[in-house]
C-alpha cells in the first residue's frame, strides 16, 4: 500500500513539474547604446531552446521573449545569456505558471528549476487570493548582481491569472 502511495505521489508531482514554467519575460537590459548591440542580443536570445519570439528594442531598453509550451528555460538561463551578450539584465516583467507553496514562513511559487519567493510589497488584496496547488501569475522580479544570479528570486506579484 506504501508503495502504491508513493508511486502516486511522485506521480502527481511529476505533472506539476512538467506544468511549472515561465511563460513570457519582459527583460529590462542596460547596456544596449546601438542598433548592432541590440541585433547581437536578439540573435543570441533566439538560438536558445524554449524561445518562441524575441523582439529586443534598443529605444526601452529590453528584451521581450514569449516562451514555448512546456519549455525548460529559466531566469537564470535568459539572464546568464544577457550578460554573455555584453549587458546587464535588470528586473524583468515575468509570467510564471508554477506550484503555490508556503516554505519556512514565507510564500512562494515554485517552476520546476527556480523558487520565486513572494515579495512584502505584494497587495494584500493578491496575497489574500493565493490557494496552494498550480497557479499562473504576473509580476516584478527584482534585479539581481549579474555576478550572483541564482535560482531564487523575490517577486511582486501585479496579477493572479
Amino acid at each position: 500500500m506504501k508503495r502504491i502511495a508513493l508511486i502516486i505521489v511522485v506521480t502527481v508531482f511529476g505533472i506539476i513539474s512538467s506544468n511549472a514554467q515561465i511563460t513570457k519575460v519582459d527583460q529590462e537590459v542596460f547596456g544596449m547604446d546601438c542598433a548592432p548591440c541590440a541585433y547581437g542580443l536578439e540573435r543570441g536570445l533566439k538560438k536558445m531552446d524554449g524561445i518562441e519570439k524575441v523582439q529586443v528594442s534598443l529605444n526601452e531598453g529590453k528584451a521581450y521573449l514569449d516562451l514555448t509550451a512546456n519549455n525548460n528555460l529559466s531566469l537564470k538561463q535568459i539572464q546568464e545569456e544577457v550578460k554573455v551578450n555584453g549587458f546587464s539584465a535588470k528586473n524583468a516583467e515575468i509570467v510564471i505558471k508554477g506550484n503555490f507553496v508556503e516554505q519556512d514562513g514565507t510564500y512562494a511559487i515554485q517552476t520546476g528549476k527556480e523558487t520565486f519567493k513572494i515579495a512584502e510589497a505584494t497587495s494584500t488584496n493578491l496575497r489574500s487570493r493565493l490557494k496552494p496547488g498550480v497557479l499562473t501569475v504576473k509580476g516584478i522580479v527584482q534585479d539581481e548582481e549579474d555576478g550572483e544570479l541564482t535560482t531564487k528570486w523575490e517577486i511582486e506579484l501585479t496579477e493572479i491569472l
